[in-house]
């Protein structure tokens, strides 16, 4: 079951429990990606060890499973709950490219949201010009 959450946020958040691995000064940390949208992402880390290793200061790589090296995303931490193993991510990549890797990740959940929100923007805009 999908579940997208576009309350108090701007970017459309996905939920997903793909595998990935969070990197820092050339370590890397396995963790699991809860929801992910074209701003950020919420990872749980699978060892609390890891969790603890981790500069919440510093550059950060998301690197999911299912794609290459390549296609990995820079981020910052954002937010974090410790006693949950959790760290929020805030890309700092360009949004074409987080929307890109967005798109290779999951590209039909990717292209129903996009349709949904275009919908949702043209039915928002109807009739503004009217009285």
């Amino acid at each position: 079951m999908t579940r997208e959450n576009t309350s108090r946020r701007h970017d459309v958040r996905l939920s997903t429990v793909f595998g990935g691995r969070v990197c820092q000064f050339g370590k890397g940390y396995a963790c699991v990606v809860s929801d992910v949208s074209e701003g950020g992402a919420q990872v749980h880390m699978k060892s609390d060890s890891d969790f603890n290793r981790l500069t919440h200061s510093g550059p950060i790589q998301l690197i999911f499973e299912r794609l290459s090296d390549y296609k990995a995303l820079n981020a910052v931490v954002a937010w974090v709950r410790a006693e949950e193993a959790l760290i929020g991510l805030r890309f700092t990549d360009p949004p074409l490219r987080c929307r890109l890797v967005m798109k290779r990740l999951m590209p039909n959940r990717w292209r129903l949201v996009n349709e949904r929100a275009s919908v949702s923007t043209d039915f928002d805009g109807a009739g503004q010009g009217e009285k």
